[in-house]
């Protein structure tokens, strides 16, 4: 029998078909739980509401107890009961409380399927003027806090033959300094740990079928962004200087805090099954420079 080119095509073609999921179970992660830390304030919170729209039994945690109390009780109000959605204590930078966080997930839900690290906390300083203590911190939290959590959060998939997802919350910052006059080489660093260290964990992981990302947005509107200050060790002349320099800071426009929060949902769901090691830059733009207006150069000041 002749070989038919188009009845092959055909056949490999209704393959994709029996193969398609429904987009309904690619889309939705109910059943499923999923460890935010960082989950009681800002974008954390906004993944975690966006996981439990989707269906997943959620564990938010963070280092403030009473955060962790303002957040319960805003998704307690939106209908999310104790059976959905529970606060665990945590900070991430001690390995006994990553330890204790996983095995609360598990005996609330009976699973870990998902975790989100949105754990991130920086203040103002320049370089020449940071304690080595400041330095530190942000590292430890940043990039120690997430290390901790792939690693105990991934020992409990690969025991329990979960192809699970991990995402990052990173920034674009290790790429793109700001504000104008630089500020915080920590955090920048820290993110850009954060990036590398995605990408091996990935590689390390993918043979367990746990897939690892990052999602790095640009500067939003978040509590943690409005309140943050320069480092306590700065003088007050220093201090001063630095929020005058701050000043000078014009952005184009600032990306809401669910148009990353969206993309870290989807990272959580069947839609990823074919991404890994990705650092998925959501930051609306902002590092192509696509913006809707450009700043005038008469707003940045003279030199003297």
């Amino acid at each position: 029998m002749a070989y038919d080119a188009n009845e092959a095509m055909r056949q490999m073609m209704a393959g994709y078909i029996r193969q398609a999921r429904p987009l309904h179970d690619m889309l939705m992660v109910e059943g499923r739980t999923a460890i935010v830390t960082g989950g009681t304030s800002g974008l954390g919170f906004n993944i975690a509401l966006r996981l439990l729209q989707g269906g997943a039994n959620v564990v938010i945690a963070s280092g403030s107890e009473k955060k962790g109390e303002t957040a319960i009780s805003l998704f307690r109000e939106e209908g999310y009961g104790e059976d959905r959605v529970k606060y665990c204590k945590t900070d991430v930078s001690r390995e006994e409380d990553v330890i204790r966080l996983v095995d609360f997930a598990d005996k609330a839900f009976g699973s870990v399927d998902i975790l989100v690290n949105s754990v991130g906390i920086w203040n103002y300083a320049h370089i020449y003027h940071m304690a080595k203590e400041d330095f530190n911190h942000i590292m430890e939290v940043n990039v120690t806090g997430l290390f901790l959590c792939i690693k105990h959060v991934s020992r409990y998939m690969i025991d329990h033959k979960i192809a699970g997802k991990i995402t990052a919350v990173s920034s674009n910052c290790p790429w793109m300094p700001y504000p104008v006059f630089g500020g915080y080489p920590h955090y920048a660093a820290s993110k850009g740990a954060v990036n590398a260290l995605i990408v091996e964990a990935a590689k390390e992981l993918k043979r367990y079928d746990i897939m690892v990302n990052a999602v790095a947005p640009g500067g939003m509107a978040t509590p943690g962004a409005s309140s943050n200050l320069t480092a306590k060790n700065l003088t007050e002349e220093q201090s001063d200087e630095f929020y005058d320099e701050l000043m000078v800071w014009s952005i184009d426009s600032t990306q809401t805090v669910d148009s990353v929060a969206i993309v870290a949902y989807m990272l959580s769901t069947a839609v990823s099954d074919g991404i890994t090691g990705e650092v998925v830059v959501a930051d609306a733009g902002a590092s192509h420079n696509i913006v809707h207006h450009q700043v005038a150069i008469e707003a940045y000041p003279p030199e003297e």
